[in-house]
Formats: structure tokens, C-alpha cells, sequence
């Protein structure tokens, strides 16, 4: 995110702005690897659904200041903040953590007070190919 400034004269607007739209050092490693690799991946012959398109898209741009920003700006002080949009999809890994906090928070609220366990179980691999089988009932 850009760091908290105070406003630019009317003069170097022009150069805020190509600044802000060149300047994207919120990209993280997730981000970088999707947009350096998945169009091999897409381009492959694996099917993928059209909803890990959207999500991937999403997740590319999210915290870009080319698709979009909120300008908050200061009364008193005359400072100002820009602030990117971000996707809100589960799949980024800056929206997803957020939405895991929010969805744990919940979830805390409507728990017994008490201690909880969380066990995992799985199938032996031997096994597996008798709970892949769709059954018609």
C-alpha cells in the first residue's frame, strides 16, 4: 500500500497518478506465480472450470491501483490515504485470510464454552476406489 503522504500541489497531479497506477509493490508470492505460470497450466490439456478462471482473475488484481482505489483525504491535516480495491474471494490469500478471520470469529460466538477437538480422518488409499464410485440409490 502506499505509504501516508500529504497532498500533492495541483501541479504534479499528473505525475501522482502515473506514479500510483505504475506502482504495485503489494503483489505477493502467490500473485507472482499465478501470473507467471498459469497460462501454461490453462493452456494444458487438464480441464478447468470457469470459476477457477474468475477466482485467479480476481486474485491477480486484487490490491492493483489500475482496477480501482478509494482516496481518503484528511480535514484537518490535509494528508490522504489511497487505498486499493481488493476482490473479496476466498481464493487470495489477502481477501481468504480475512474472510477465514471473520468466519472463525463467527463461528466462536455460536461454540459451547468448552474444549474442542478437531480430528481429520482418512481413507486408507487401498480403499479409495470404493468411496469414488458414485452409487445410485
Amino acid at each position: 500500500m502506499l505509504p501516508h503522504t500529504s497532498a500533492p500541489n495541483p501541479q504534479s497531479w499528473g505525475l501522482f497518478f502515473v506514479r500510483l497506477l505504475l506502482y504495485n509493490d503489494s503483489m505477493n508470492i502467490l500473485q507472482q506465480i499465478f501470473r507467471d505460470h498459469f497460462n501454461t497450466v490453462a493452456s494444458s490439456s487438464i480441464t478447468i472450470r470457469d470459476t477457477v478462471f474468475e477466482n485467479v482473475e480476481k486474485m491477480l488484481h486484487c490490491g492493483d491501483y489500475k482496477y480501482g482505489y478509494a482516496l481518503y483525504g484528511c480535514e484537518c491535516c490535509g494528508g490522504f490515504r489511497v487505498v486499493p480495491f481488493r476482490c473479496k474471494s476466498r481464493f487470495c490469500t489477502t481477501c481468504g485470510n480475512l474472510y477465514s478471520i471473520r468466519r472463525s470469529t463467527a463461528m466462536s460466538f455460536k461454540l459451547i464454552r468448552t474444549k474442542h477437538r478437531h480430528c481429520v480422518f482418512t481413507i486408507p488409499e487401498e480403499l479409495r476406489p470404493f468411496f469414488g464410485k458414485i452409487v445410485n440409490c
